[in-house]
């Protein structure tokens, strides 16, 4: 009796629903594709970090270009030192935002600048071996809060 009913299509089901389970599916998958992609994007934050001296021999007016690629889902903090020995002076800071809709917009967002170094920022430091680092760090997300990110580059500090 039943399968003469299944075979007659009795239970067939409605235009309506075949209809709306072709319209509902594709934006489900869209929906768990950029779910997927985002929950990768909230643990990795940063994707590069460059750092770039013009020479090895640093002195007033030396250029110090940093960059980073972020994931957009965070905002990320790009920070530039000059380190000897104990003494750490900050030379620049730059915000990285997040994408209008961080979590669905999987495009990453760069950010960085130049800094010239002047006479005030190399005061406090000796002539000598120094290191100039850039440092990305990310935010917490799922109770976790990546590494930083860290380039580092040895100079010469000469007056």
């Amino acid at each position: 009796m039943a399968s003469r009913l299944f075979a007659h299509g009795i239970y067939e089901q409605p235009k309506s629903m075949v209809i709306l389970k072709w319209i509902i599916l594709p934006l489900l998958v869209v929906h768990v594709v950029l779910a997927s992609w985002s929950g990768y994007r909230a643990i990795v934050q940063v994707y590069s970090v460059d750092l770039t001296v013009a020479d090895s021999v640093i002195r007033a007016g030396s250029p110090v270009t940093y960059s980073a690629v972020g994931s957009g889902r965070v905002t990320v903090t790009l920070r530039l030192e000059l380190l000897q020995d104990s003494l750490k002076q900050p030379l620049g800071q730059q915000m990285i935002n997040t994408n209008t809709t961080p979590s669905y917009d999987p495009r990453p967002i760069r950010g960085g600048a130049t800094v010239s170094l002047t006479p005030e920022m190399l005061a406090r430091f000796a002539p000598g071996a120094a290191t100039i680092r850039a440092t990305a760090i990310g935010r917490a997300q799922w109770l976790r809060t990546p590494p930083p990110t860290v380039r580092e580059i040895p100079v010469v500090i000469e007056k």
